[in-house]
């Protein structure tokens, strides 16, 4: 097994002991530094296929040694023998903790950045743009709170990847101003020192006119006395011109450039005393009452949410009553429905100006189509990140977690989910990317397993169709057993997940441990960094496979299984792995032509549920859904069939995405499919069984 050796250095009382206990465990070894009597702590910890070596160093203001616990410090951060330097800073005092960072990150690039105390923050009014800090610094950055310890994983990660990569000859470039004539010049002499081998020559330069002892007593053993000497009068004409002294000055200059890195990536606000609203927030934390006007309070802004992308659910609650052409006016209205008409007319423009042709269909309905897939989903990616960054920063998602933790924790999860689990009714992909606000990595893994069984939009809309379609049963009673079925399914298969997790030793209970700071007031521009980051999280890595997806959809579509372009369906390669599904569909009376459609129209599904019935309506030749599967002559029990498991199977392809997107895992996102679809068949099978039963 490789090892990689990591420095864990910060100043005093920055959190780095407990870090480190944190990481290790129990294998610490404990001797002495050599030659002194401070204490050396050493701890291994195994990831991947590493073993990793953390080296607790004693606390260091900087690499300016005063005291032999800084020397010890200092001496082996320079010294080259870690493989990462791992640096700590207090996230909640950032401008006073990040002196020694910037001075490491002088002379090397294998720097991995820990932010401790970032449950701490918001209450003290500090919020820190990690992403927008990381791209100052040039190193990795990871938040990390004792309380909550999942990030451990991310940081090890980080450590491996830092290890891995080459070295940057980039490092980090202070401007020291009216000095800068007085590096260069200090710069051109030590180029002929033995330490330029050692050490970057501009690192070196600075550290010498600052009057380093270490660096002045290495010339000294290796007979570079000259070479001292006209580091010196550099370094004396420097002070008398600027009448300062070299360290002074130098460490004005460094902590300016902190303040400087800071800028723009942290905002520190007072924050109210707890007074405020502090009767309202209490009945929060009331037992029935609290958790009725949480839900309520969520249900109301993902009405808002999706009502503004979609029009659901206020279009169906005004066709209800009978406000059918406001309904109407809200649908067509909504961001999702113009920006996928802004693409309907595009794709019109295109067919128009390209000929019938290979190119065309490609074109248009794969790469047009692709994107308008991808920005149908961020107009309801963005307001929903929004939402969540208003309700974070202003203390009231904490509070909403807390109030529904009891509830959620009887289904196995944490308060976390409780926003997750409210927003795919709407949508399974934001869904699954708000699932990232739990720190339990398993729970997430059960969420990322199951939460696409909650009934999103888009299955509302076949359901209804086969609901309309139906003879024998009232199509309202099918919709709300569908819907039933669905959360029951969820609720069981989670709890099932925990009974196996347990007796496997693999479960861990959903703990909520989070900050809940006083209720204020959001900031506009935190608000729009973490929308952002969200945004930025979806475009590069879910909207680009989403995109992808979609191309191979065209693909299975339109090509043969000898990869010839076709407009026949019922040639392409879809139809050729419907014609393998279709046996499991034979049980429930369909012949085998009816079977390989159905099955085909399912397989469409796979790739946007509202396909499943243009693609039945392609087939019969029909444009109304309903008419088109009694043309095809399903019955009312195979109507059950098709609604229970169109509620169940895979939700979508972007949905997949969105999971692969989080877990970064084949083995995860398989594992969903796998579930949903043996979960799917079996519950619809029995549900068509019942149905045939009582039908006759």
């Amino acid at each position: 097994m490789k090892e990689i050796t990591v420095a864990v250095a910060g100043q005093p009382n920055v959190g780095k002991t407990a870090l480190f206990n944190l990481i290790v465990g129990q294998s610490v070894e404990v001797a002495n530094w050599p030659g002194v009597t401070v204490e050396k702590r050493e701890g291994f910890r195994e990831h991947k296929s590493y073993r990793i070596r953390f080296i607790d160093l004693p606390g260091t203001y900087g690499l300016t040694a005063t005291s032999i616990d800084q020397v010890i410090a200092r001496n082996f951060i320079i010294s080259g023998e870690a493989d990462v330097i791992l640096i700590l800073v207090d996230s909640t005092i950032p401008e006073r903790t990040m002196y020694l960072l910037l001075e490491v990150l002088e002379l090397t690039s294998k720097v991995v950045v820990v932010f401790t105390k970032s449950d701490m923050t918001h209450s003290a009014g500090v919020h820190i743009n990690y992403d927008l800090l990381e791209k100052k610094v040039g190193a990795p950055i990871v938040p990390i709170s004792i309380k909550t310890p999942d990030s451990i994983g991310s940081l090890l990660d980080k450590i491996i990847e830092v290890h891995e990569r080459e070295p940057s000859k980039q490092l980090i470039k202070v401007d020291y101003g009216e000095l800068e004539p007085f590096i260069r010049s200090v710069e051109e002499v030590v180029r002929e020192s033995s330490l330029a081998n050692e050490f970057p020559a501009r690192w070196l330069a600075v550290k010498l006119l600052e009057g380093d002892r270490d660096l002045e007593s290495r010339l000294l053993k290796r007979g570079e006395i000259d070479l001292l000497k006209k580091v010196r009068s550099i370094q004396g004409e420097a002070e008398e011109i600027l009448k300062l002294t070299m360290p002074e000055a130098i460490a004005t200059k460094r902590f300016s450039k902190v303040i400087e890195v800071l800028q723009g990536a942290l905002i520190i606000k007072g924050m109210p005393t707890r007074g405020r609203g502090e009767h309202l927030i209490a009945l929060l934390y009331k037992p029935w009452i609290g958790p009725l006007i949480s839900m309520l309070l969520v249900l109301a802004l993902f009405t808002i949410v999706f009502t503004i992308n979609t029009g659901f659910p206020l279009n169906v609650v005004l066709e209800s009553i009978g406000l059918r052409n406001l309904a109407s006016y809200i649908e067509n209205y909504s961001l999702s429905h113009l920006v996928s008409r802004c693409f309907d007319y595009l794709s019109q423009v295109t067919s128009s100006i390209l000929s019938d042709s290979i190119l065309r269909s490609l074109i248009v309905d794969g790469i047009i189509n692709g994107i308008g897939i991808v920005m149908t989903f961020l107009p309801l990616i963005a307001t929903i990140s929004i939402v969540l960054a208003m309700l974070e920063d202003s203390g009231l998602l904490p509070v909403i977690a807390a109030s529904m933790h009891p509830f959620l924790r009887r289904m196995g999860f944490s308060g976390h989910m409780v926003f997750p689990i409210a927003v795919s009714f709407g949508c399974n992909v934001p869904g699954v990317i708000a699932t990232r606000a739990s720190p339990n990595f398993g729970e997430r893994v059960r969420a990322w397993l199951t939460i696409a069984f909650i009934p999103c939009q888009a299955r509302l809309i076949v359901v209804l169709a086969f609901a309309t379609a139906l003879r024998s049963l009232n199509g309202l009673v099918l919709m709300a057993f569908a819907y039933a079925t669905a959360l029951l399914v969820f609720m069981a298969v989670n709890k099932s997940l925990v009974i196996m997790y347990r007796r496997r030793r693999l479960y861990e209970e959903p703990e909520l441990l989070l900050e809940i700071p006083p209720i204020h007031a959001p900031i506009p521009r935190v608000i729009w960094w973490i929308t952002w980051n969200q945004i930025k999280h979806f475009l590069i890595k879910a909207a680009t496979l989403i995109f992808l997806a979609s191309l191979a959809s065209w693909i299975m579509l339109h090509y043969t299984s000898s990869l010839t372009y076709t407009d026949d369906y019922s040639l392409s390669i879809g139809m050729s792995i419907a014609s393998v599904i279709s046996p499991l569909l034979t049980p429930l009376g369909f012949n085998e032509d009816l079977a390989k459609s159905i099955g085909f129209a399912l397989i469409a599904g796979f790739f946007a549920k509202e396909a499943v019935l243009s693609t039945i309506a392609i087939i019969a030749d029909e444009e109304v859904p309903a008419k088109a599967l009694n043309i095809l002559g399903v019955n009312d029990a195979q109507l059950v069939f098709l609604t229970i498991f169109t509620m169940l199977y895979v939700p979508c392809i972007a949905t997949l995405v969105a999971v692969y997107s989080e877990s970064k895992s084949f083995k995860i996102t398989l594992s969903s499919v796998a579930l949903m679809m043996v979960t799917a068949y079996a519950i619809s099978m029995l549900a068509y069984t019942v149905a045939t039963a009582l039908m006759h």
